[in-house]
């Protein structure tokens, strides 16, 4: 990386810093990008050449956090922790941002719900890219990993077994939101737990 896309990198990493904390001090809805350019004390110009409008650091935010999150649990199954622990720790990890940053949350879904509304022409919604990379492929490489480790079984692809644990973790994520009852990371925890007693590899015992 060049020095121009390094200090293009680091001006829109003082953007991302400086609205994470209005977000969290303000509120999401109460911020404004005036608020956000003052305090990052940059030109309003240098916000809309790095962002379109106040709802893209949302998306910005939860993907920083995810590729930190990514990062540290393939760091973990490269140095030969227990897969199945790795993918607790993961989802406790952006467990404990989502309960940080709920009202953010609230705002990410809100504007998935309306991006499909508004493009109802659309064939199929995927996943973004981010999401796809820091969250659906990296449990199927954890679930990879827990099947050649015999941790659970292996009579079934990855693909499909992570058809089951992410609506689990996306329902309590959900569930949570909505009420937010209790600890998100701990429901987090003891829902893989409850999942992974039904996924043992049994063969041979």
């Amino acid at each position: 990386m060049g020095r121009r896309e390094e200090k293009k990198e680091a001006t829109r990493q003082e953007i991302l810093s400086a609205a994470a904390e209005l977000f969290r001090t303000k509120g999401y809805d109460t911020t404004s990008v005036d608020d956000i350019v003052l305090a990052a004390n940059l030109a309003k110009g240098t916000f809309y050449y790095h962002f379109q409008k106040k709802d893209d650091l949302v998306m910005a935010l939860q993907e920083l956090e995810m590729q930190k999150a990514a990062s540290h649990a393939r760091n973990q199954l490269a140095r030969g922790a227990s897969p199945c622990k790795v993918l607790v720790d993961f989802v406790s990890e952006t467990a404990h941002w989502t309960e940080a940053n709920s009202e953010l949350t609230k705002a990410l879904i809100k504007q998935k719900f309306e991006h499909i509304k508004s493009d109802c022409t659309a064939e199929k919604h995927g996943p973004p890219p981010a999401v796809k990379a820091f969250f659906i492929d990296l449990i199927i490489e954890i679930i990879v990993s827990a099947q050649l480790a015999g941790e659970i079984r292996n009579d079934m692809k990855a693909s499909e077994l992570a058809q089951v644990v992410i609506p689990v973790i996306m329902s309590a994520r959900m569930s949570w939101l909505f009420h937010e009852d209790g600890s998100l990371a701990f429901r987090m925890e003891r829902s893989m737990r409850i999942l992974f007693e039904g996924l043992q590899n049994t063969q041979g015992k």
